[in-house]
């Protein structure tokens, strides 16, 4: 694994500043990655500030503590942002922080590592796992699931139009032999696919899907937002780093299930006094700058998203 010092986060100047610092301020960076947010964070923050941060991955947590374990400014644990909630009562920050930031997807670092099982360009033992201390491998559900559920899941997570025959061509593969390897699977995709895209490697929809699947991504992403609104002081913003569709529609449904004028039923007679908006949006779907993308092809698909906390007297 890299050092994290060599790591740069995908739009780490407009994250940061997204966030609105408050010098003595407390912020929450809820997908520590390889630090580079943390670290950007930190350098905003006077003697006073506080950050707090997370990661699933207990090899992450291990290399960090040697380069933030003397800034008594910062805090980091081993864990998912689902504990968010339980974790900022914990720290005694709950209703207090002014920022979160939530960097979503995977890491470089994560992809190329060949171990770690999430990319269909490198050979390796399928597992996926953020968390590999606990939760199924992406190896082991493919090996026991049912044909009905691998194709649900390729379909909903994958957005893959030949989810039915991927599935159907896995269960037939593992009834002659083990499905080990990255390639193996990619293999199976292949001959289940009819033709090759010429923008994106047949692979790729079902990986994301198996992915999304096994880390129950989409489910956790979504709880943690309707969280936030009361970890957050008023006007504490969140910052979030989206890499699919399917994590904007995740957004997109919180907003509406917030805004209390979008989400009531148009036929009940409310008065304007309940038809409140939890968060606001303060900017959405930023995309990283051209020069980015040229030294960095994996943030092309990434969007900035920054919504804001409504302050309770003004809404």
């Amino acid at each position: 694994m890299n050092n994290l010092t060599k790591h740069t986060p995908v739009m780490l100047t407009e994250s940061i500043n997204a966030l609105a610092i408050e010098k003595n301020g407390i912020y929450v960076d809820a997908t520590f990655g390889f630090g580079g947010h943390s670290k950007s964070i930190l350098n905003k923050l006077g003697k006073a500030g506080k950050l707090y941060a997370l990661d699933k991955d207990a090899s992450v947590i291990k290399i960090a503590e040697q380069e933030f374990i003397h800034d008594k400014r910062f805090t980091l644990k081993h864990g998912c942002f689902s504990s968010l909630e339980s974790l900022s009562k914990e720290w005694g920050i709950h209703g207090s922080v002014n920022g979160i930031l939530f960097d979503l997807g995977v890491s470089s670092e994560h992809l190329d590592n060949p171990e770690r099982g999430f990319s269909f360009m490198r050979k390796g033992p399928i597992d996926m796992r953020f968390d590999q201390s606990s939760g199924i491998s992406a190896n082991k559900w493919l090996a026991t699931a049912s044909e009905d559920l691998i194709s649900k899941t390729i379909r909903k997570y994958g957005e893959e139009r030949y989810a039915k025959r991927i599935a159907k061509r896995i269960v037939l593969q593992r009834g002659k032999e083990k499905i080990n390897t990255t390639d193996d699977l990619v293999q199976i995709i292949n001959k289940a696919i009819p033709k090759n895209e010429t923008k994106k490697h047949n692979a790729t929809r079902t990986f994301q899907a198996i992915r999304i699947y096994i880390n129950q991504e989409l489910e956790i992403l979504r709880n943690t937002l309707e969280s936030t609104y009361n970890i957050l002081a008023p006007k504490g913003r969140l910052v979030l780093i989206t890499y699919h569709s399917l994590e904007e529609r995740v957004i997109k449904d919180f907003l509406t299930l917030t805004d209390k004028s979008l989400s009531a039923p148009k036929d009940l007679p409310l008065s304007n006094q309940f038809l409140t908006k939890l968060f606001k949006t303060i900017n959405k779907s930023i995309k990283p700058t051209s020069k980015e993308i040229e030294s960095n092809i994996r943030s092309r698909s990434a969007k900035l998203n920054i919504l804001e906390k409504c302050n309770e007297i003004d809404s």
